[in-house]
């Protein structure tokens, strides 16, 4: 499903908006659902089914692999000509009830499940073209759990052998997605971790990729509940988790269907649905716009589909429509009674999202773009009006012969309509980096593509935030670093800006921590949960205690720091700074900090490398293993990290936005327990020139930032 045409699920290509407007289509569901139910003897209770559909290798018709669960997980295998009418084989492979008169292709153990099955025909041996991935509890030799992912491999799809050494993948959560990327030429996992996030002990999303297929790094956290997702609660105790990230490449980038699982009790019941994400890498993760349109609903009280769906591992283009298949269930996630089924779920080609633009017009213009080469097609729907395309230069002029005026507009529903001016039928024949203006009246845009993949000349700017304190708004402070768009600080608790001629380069205003009241005294950083690969966090500290204090943080406040939560903090009066990252801590030499004056702290992170400087000196350095240190049942960090070579996958994902002062604090809830939150190291004393920026300072410029400080600080003030 890769290729180059350009989906406009989000403003990477673009550089200006007029008069559109952003429209969400959710799948439409098939008037014939469920197009497999779950027949036979399988006990009472059959949960909602997983798995992963395929075309039949003649590319006639379709197979699919799936699980159901009665107590035990039971591996289906079905087939259909038309993916709407299903077989289920007969494959005298599994004993069940005393009898091999069965469907069921596969069993390990009584609790294997979610099959995951990835067809690679390039495969040199004939034994291994059809590969499979599954979650499995099992005993080693010493009857300790063994949880994890184990890998199988099939000359058929239907007769599997186990990996020589499983676990492939240790035991990141119960719920995983796999399949091979052409772009990265890997295979790919998305799968469940738990993490601390505002509070709960939430179910969020990790990755591991791989080129060697019975060797699987472990994951890393990527994808975390944000406020909006719990913009539904009511009381107390009720949040939202991500219970699985179904995820592939489409077209020029990665699309997702992210299954939103609604705690309406508090503990583990509630309905799960899916949204759609997006990603340039497959890394980062981009949410929907406003309300955040399901785009699988679960269906009216009473359906087959009422309570759960949850998408299969990947979707399939059949001609111009995009085919989902989903597993659902009558009833939501905690009760113990209904029925599942497996469904099918259609949209139009490209057709997740549109650009709209009514009456009066609009106008969408892209950044300067690259491979702008061949002939230019849309895919639109502009029955009933119309929709024109200017070519631009670098300096924003319209290119002779490319005017709205000369173009032949496009006035019907078309999924490939080729753009045509009076006199060119083709993109100007030029490397030069273009602009394209699309014109629209009374109709909406899919889609669009040139011969080539086309390529952004300068992409957004890398997240950057400076505060210097020198002026605020209530409860917000502003950020001087504009070129990524403008975080504000926001207020938590009592934080005040005062003069001080010490300050830092930013002029006489700093930010004051008084001492701890009953709430934490922080200020959060917005746009910061994803650092990445590269960050660099800096801020000059004048401190009031001698003791340890949290300089950033985005800790819970109890239990053994885990993945989702960073700690940079330092101790005046033994002079050690220490980054925690991912449970894993790298510290300082101990060095005199003597009291009463500024000194800037510094923590730089490059894959994993860290470094820690004090007044533009490097005072410290160490590795922080790949990996996760998820979060336990009971407050605690569980530990699968990767070897010291093995480089980060995704790099520092948080599991909340920075905090400067303190940490986040409340109360924390898991899955039966709670924790309370100490806040033993809370800041006091005044801080100035905070930076967050991800990209890796070097040492010469961290040593500047620091003089031109500490310079300015000891000047005389002015009388």
């Amino acid at each position: 499903m890769t290729g180059p045409w350009q989906l406009l699920v989000d403003d990477y290509l673009i550089e200006e908006k007029r008069g559109v407007v952003r429209t969400w289509h959710p799948l439409e569901k098939h008037p014939d659902n469920p197009v497999l139910g779950m027949t036979g003897s399988w006990g009472e209770r059959r949960t909602t089914p997983y798995g992963t559909v395929l075309p039949a290798e003649d590319g006639q018709g379709f197979r699919i692999w799936y699980d159901i669960w009665d107590g035990d997980c039971h591996n289906f295998y079905a087939t259909s000509r038309d993916g709407l009418h299903w077989v289920r084989p007969r494959l005298d492979l599994v004993e069940h009830q005393g009898s091999r008169a069965n469907n069921l292709f596969f069993r390990r153990t009584r609790l294997d499940h979610m099959p995951q099955i990835i067809h690679t025909p390039w495969e040199a041996d004939a034994d291994r073209r059809y590969k499979m991935v599954n979650f499995d509890f099992r005993a080693d030799v010493r009857g300790r759990a063994v949880r994890g992912y184990w890998g199988a491999t099939s000359p058929d799809g239907v007769h599997w052998t186990d990996t020589p050494k499983n676990p492939v993948l240790p035991d990141p959560g119960d719920v995983g997605h796999f399949h091979w990327d052409p772009n990265r030429q890997a295979y790919v996992g998305y799968t469940k971790l738990y993490a601390p996030v505002r509070g709960y002990r939430r179910r969020s999303v990790a990755i591991s990729t791989t080129t060697r297929f019975q060797h699987w790094p472990p994951a890393e956290l990527i994808l975390v509940p944000d406020e909006v997702d719990d913009r539904w609660v009511t009381r107390s105790g009720q949040h939202t988790d991500f219970y699985g990230l179904a995820a592939f490449p489409y077209q020029s980038l990665y699309l997702g269907f992210l299954w939103i699982f609604r705690i309406v009790d508090g503990k583990n019941d509630g309905p799960i649905f899916c949204e759609l994400v997006s990603s340039r890498d497959g890394v980062t993760w981009d949410r929907q716009e406003g309300e955040r349109t399901p785009i699988l609903p679960t269906g009216p009280p009473g359906a087959w589909d009422s309570g759960q769906v949850q998408t299969f591992n990947l979707p399939q283009m059949v001609g111009e429509t995009l085919r989902v298949y989903y597993g659902a269930f009558d009833s939501t996630h905690g009760l113990q009674r209904g029925d599942g089924a497996i469904g099918l779920a259609t949209l139009r080609k490209d057709g997740f999202v549109s650009l709209d633009a009514g009456s009066d017009g609009g106008t969408v213009t892209t950044r300067l773009l690259l491979g702008l080469e061949g002939e230019l097609r849309l895919n639109a729907n502009a029955d009933g009006g119309e929709i024109r395309v200017e070519v631009l230069d670098g300096e924003g002029r319209v290119l002779p012969g490319y005017a709205k005026e000369e173009c032949r507009p496009l006035t019907e529903d078309s999924e490939d309509f080729a753009v045509r001016w009076k006199a060119r039928d083709e993109l100007p024949d030029s490397p030069e980096p273009r602009r394209l203006r699309f014109l629209l009246t009374r109709s909406s845009l899919f889609s669009f593509r040139a011969d080539e993949k086309v390529q952004v000349v300068n992409p957004a700017a890398p997240l950057e935030v400076f505060y210097t304190f020198e002026s605020s708004n209530g409860d917000r402070f502003d950020d001087e670093a504009a070129a990524d768009g403008i975080q504000p600080g926001r207020r938590h608790g009592s934080l005040s800006t005062v003069q001080d001629p010490e300050a830092g380069a930013g002029g006489s205003s700093t930010l004051l921590f008084p001492e701890p009241g009953p709430d934490a005294n922080r200020l959060e950083v917005p746009g910061t949960t994803h650092l990445g690969l590269h960050f660099t966090l800096a801020a000059r500290v004048k401190a009031q205690k001698r003791d340890r204090m949290r300089l950033f943080s985005t800790h819970r406040g109890s239990g053994a720091p885990s993945l989702g939560e960073l700690i940079f903090d330092f101790s005046p009066g033994t002079g050690v700074l220490r980054l925690i990252v991912n449970g894993q801590e790298i510290s300082s030499q101990a060095e005199s900090l003597p009291a009463g004056m500024y000194h800037h702290l510094a923590a730089t992170y490059d894959r994993g490398r860290v470094r820690l400087y004090l007044d533009g000196r490097i005072a410290g350095s160490g590795q922080v293993l790949s990996g996760s240190a998820r979060l336990g049942r009971n407050d605690t960090s569980v530990e699968l990290f990767g070897p010291p070579d093995a480089p980060p996958q995704a790099g520092v994902h948080l599991a909340d936005n920075l905090h400067l002062g303190a940490d986040r604090g409340g109360t924390f809830v898991g899955h039966g327990w709670e924790s309370a939150s100490s806040n033993r190291h809370q800041l006091t004393g005044w801080v100035d020139d905070v930076l967050v920026v991800k990209r890796v300072l070097g040492a010469e410029e961290i040593r500047d930032l620091s003089r031109q400080g500490v310079e300015k600080g000891l000047q005389q003030p002015e009388n």
